[in-house]
C-alpha cells in the first residue's frame, strides 16, 4: 500500500524533482516506510511506501529487466503468485513483490494485463519505448486516483491535496457541492474542484503527446443466471469467498481483522480461522450511548472465535479531532461514521499493519434495510396517493423524531420509508437516499447558487447499461450502490481513515470472483421475501454464532443528534451561524434547522453534520 503521484508534460518540457516533491510530502501518511521517484525527460513518477509484501525488496519505482518500463503502484495484487508462476518461464524476477508481476505481465499483454489482477490498485506505468503513460484503477474503486489534464500536462496523485500542492488553482464545482448536500458524498468523476477529476474504477487511460484515451476494461454483468440452482450457488459461494479470504492472508507484516459483532465481519473472521489462522487479532470501537453501541456483540463473536480482541470507546474530544479528520478527505465528505473508523484504524495500527473487513457485503448480497423498503413499496403504492400523503404521512409528521438510533424509532423508520416512496415516485432513477431534498436544497442555497445550478444541471444515471431496465427494482438499487455509494462513500471512508494511520484494509467480499458470482444470482437468493443476505447466511450458518447470524442489522452510526444537543452544541453554533464568506447559503434556513433540532421536533443531525463538515473543509483549504 502506498501513495503514488506523477507528472507528464505533454508539451515536452522536462520534469524536475521539484514538481514531485510537494506531492510526496503530502502522501507520507499513506506510505510511512519509504519513498522513491523517477524523473526522465517529460515524465516524473513518485511513490511513498507502506511495506507489506517483500518488505526488503519491494521498493518503488520498480523497473523491468532492461529498464524500459517503470511502475509506481498503490494496492495489492492478491493473485500475484499464480500469475508469477506462469511469467517465470520467460521472465527474470529480482524481487518477491506483487509489483514486479505488473511490469512483466504488461510486457506480455499490454493494457489487457489489468483484466487478470484480483486486487485493489491504482497503477501508473511508463513505457519508455512508446513514450506512453498508462494509468489504471481497480474494478470497484478501492484505491483512489485523481488527475488534472490540460493541453500542457497530466498530473495525477492518490489524493487531491497532493495535486493542489503543485500550485494548481481550481474553482469550486457547484454541481459537486450539490451532490454532497443531496447524497452526503460526491459521485465520481466529479470532485469539489472544477479542473480535478476522479479516475473511474475499472478503467485504463493511455496518454502520450498525441493525446489520451480512456476505456473500461471491465463492467459488472447484468445477466442473471437462472439456470443454476440455489444449492449450486451456495457451493460456489463457499468455495469462492473462502478462497478470497485465503488470498488476503498473504502478508509479511502483522495482520488482523475489524470485528463489529455483525454478520459480515464475523463471517470474515470465521473464514480466517478456517483458513488456518490460529489466533486472529480483532478490533472494534463502541459508544457510551447504548442504543448505538455494538461492542457486546463484538465481544461475543471474539470469544466464539477465540480472538485476541481489543475494544475501544470513541473519545469525547471530537471537536478537537474533527478538523484533522475532515482534512484527510480533501473534499466535503459526509459519512459521519468516518470518525469512529478513524479511531478504530488508529487503535488497530498499533498492533497490526493489515486488517481484513466485511465491507461490500451489503451491496452485493442485499444487506441494507432500504432494499427491503423498496420491495415493500409495491404494497404501499397500492394505497391511494391522496390517502398516503394527506392522512398517513401527514399524521406521522406530527410526531417528534427524537435523537435515538433510528432502528429503535418507528417514527424515524417510517419517515425514511416515506422519503423513499416520494423520491422514487417523482423519479424512478433517484435511487440514493437524500439528506436534503430538492425543495430543501432550494432553501439552503443563496438565490445566485440556485440559478447557477439550474443552468448546469446534469443528468443522473450516466453509467446505466441498456439492459438495466430488465433488472428487478431491488437489483436496480443495488446496481446503483455498486457504482456510486460503494466506491464514492464506503470505500473512500475506509481508504482515507485507514491510510491516515498507515493501515491497509483488505475486503474479501470485493474479490473479483465473488463479485461476478453475486451479480449472476437471482435477487430471491439474496433477498428472500424480507430476509436479507439469505444465501450467504444459509451457506455459512455453521461458521458464525447463531445469535449473530440471526440478529438484526445494526448500521455503524454515530449519536450525532445527541452530541449536537449537548457537548457539540456550542461548537456547531459557532461554525454554522457565523458569516458565510462565500455567500453560498441562506443563513436563515440554517438557523431554522438548528432551532428545530434543539427543540427535538426534527432530528436534523445529518443535515447539520453536512453543513459542519463543509465549513470545516472550507477553512482547511
Amino acid at each position: 500500500m502506498c501513495g503514488i503521484a506523477g507528472r507528464f508534460n505533454l508539451n515536452g518540457h522536462p520534469v524536475d524533482f521539484s514538481h514531485l516533491n510537494p506531492m510526496i510530502s503530502h502522501l507520507k501518511h499513506r506510505g510511512p516506510d519509504g519513498s522513491g521517484h523517477y524523473v526522465k525527460g517529460a515524465i516524473g513518477l513518485a511513490q511513498t511506501r507502506l511495506a507489506v509484501i517483500d518488505v526488503p525488496g519491494g521498493a518503488q519505482p520498480m523497473f523491468n529487466e532492461d529498464k524500459s518500463i517503470v511502475v509506481v503502484f498503490n494496492g495489492e495484487i492478491y493473485n500475484f503468485q499464480s500469475i508469477r508462476s506462469k511469467l517465470e518461464k520467460h521472465h527474470h524476477f529480482s524481487t518477491k513483490s506483487d509489483t514486479e508481476v505488473i511490469l512483466h505481465l504488461y510486457e506480455d499483454e499490454g493494457i489487457d494485463c489489468f483484466k487478470q489482477f484480483r486486487g485493489m490498485f491504482a497503477i501508473a506505468l511508463w513505457d519508455q519505448r512508446k513514450k506512453k503513460l498508462i494509468l489504471a484503477r481497480d474494478r470497484l474503486g478501492q484505491k483512489p486516483l485523481f488527475y488534472y489534464l490540460s493541453s500542457d500536462c497530466l498530473i495525477f496523485s492518490s489524493e487531491i491535496r497532493a495535486l493542489l500542492a503543485t500550485g494548481l488553482q481550481s474553482k469550486l464545482n457547484l454541481n459537486a457541492l450539490n451532490l454532497y448536500f443531496k447524497n452526503q458524498f460526491i459521485s465520481g468523476p466529479e470532485t469539489i474542484y472544477q479542473s480535478i477529476q476522479s479516475f473511474p474504477p475499472a478503467h485504463v487511460m493511455t496518454i502520450d503527446q498525441k493525446g489520451s484515451r480512456m476505456k473500461a476494461y471491465w463492467s459488472p454483468s447484468v445477466s442473471i443466471d437462472k439456470g443454476m440452482r440455489e444449492r449450486d450457488y451456495a457451493e460456489a459461494l463457499r468455495t469462492t469467498l473462502s478462497e478470497a479470504v485465503k488470498l488476503r492472508l498473504k502478508s509479511d507484516v502483522p495482520l488482523g481483522a475489524f470485528l463489529s459483532g455483525g454478520f459480515d465481519s464475523s463471517l470474515i473472521v470465521g473464514l480466517m480461522k478456517e483458513a488456518g489462522v490460529s489466533q486472529v487479532n480483532s478490533f472494534s470501537i463502541g459508544f457510551k450511548e447504548k442504543t448505538f453501541d455494538e461492542t457486546h456483540f463484538a465481544k461475543e463473536a471474539s470469544d466464539f472465535f477465540q480472538c485476541e480482541h481489543q475494544s475501544g470507546q470513541l473519545k469525547e474530544n471530537i471537536a478537537e479531532r474533527l478538523p484533522h479528520i475532515v482534512k484527510h478527505f480533501d473534499q466535503p465528505f459526509g459519512d459521519s461514521s468516518s470518525i469512529a473508523l478513524f479511531q478504530l484504524s488508529e487503535m488497530t495500527r498499533k498492533s497490526v499493519t493489515v486488517a481484513l473487513s466485511g465491507d461490500g457485503c451489503d451491496e452485493l448480497f442485499a444487506g441494507y434495510r432500504r432494499y427491503v423498503g423498496r420491495r415493500l413499496l409495491k404494497y404501499y403504492w397500492g394505497i391511494p396517493k391522496a390517502v398516503r400523503l394527506n392522512m398517513i404521512e401527514r399524521m406521522i409528521g406530527f410526531f417528534p423524531e427524537g435523537t435515538s438510533y433510528y432502528r429503535s424509532s418507528f417514527i424515524k423508520q417510517f419517515k425514511l420509508f416515506a422519503e423513499l416512496s416520494n423520491r422514487l415516485e417523482a423519479n424512478p432513477l433517484d435511487l440514493l437516499p437524500s439528506t436534503f431534498t430538492q425543495r430543501e436544497l432550494d432553501r439552503l442555497y443563496s438565490p445566485h447558487v440556485v440559478e447557477e445550478l439550474a443552468k448546469s444541471k446534469k443528468e443522473a444515471g450516466k453509467f446505466w447499461p441498456d439492459s438495466f431496465s430488465n433488472l428487478d427494482e431491488v437489483s436496480q438499487m443495488m446496481w446503483f450502490d455498486l457504482h456510486s455509494y460503494l466506491p464514492d462513500d464506503i470505500l473512500v471512508k475506509v481508504d482515507r481513515m485507514s491510510m491516515a494511520h498507515g493501515l491497509e484494509v483488505r475486503t474479501p467480499f470485493l474479490d473479483q470472483e465473488v463479485v461476478d458470482l453475486a451479480l449472476k444470482m437471482p435477487i430471491d437468493f439474496k433477498l428472500k421475501s424480507l430476509q436479507t443476505k439469505y444465501i450467504l447466511k444459509k451457506t455459512f450458518s455453521s461458521v458464525v454464532p447463531e445469535r449473530i447470524l440471526n440478529r438484526k442489522k445494526h448500521g455503524f452510526m454515530l449519536p450525532l443528534g445527541l452530541w449536537f444537543k449537548k457537548e457539540l452544541k456550542p461548537f456547531i453554533e459557532d461554525f454554522l451561524l457565523k458569516a458565510d464568506q462565500g455567500r453560498l447559503f441562506n443563513m436563515d434556513y440554517i438557523a431554522e434547522i438548528l432551532r428545530e433540532h434543539q427543540e427535538g421536533y426534527r432530528d436534523h443531525s445529518q443535515k447539520i453534520w453536512l453543513l459542519l463538515v463543509y465549513r470545516l473543509w472550507e477553512e482547511s483549504v
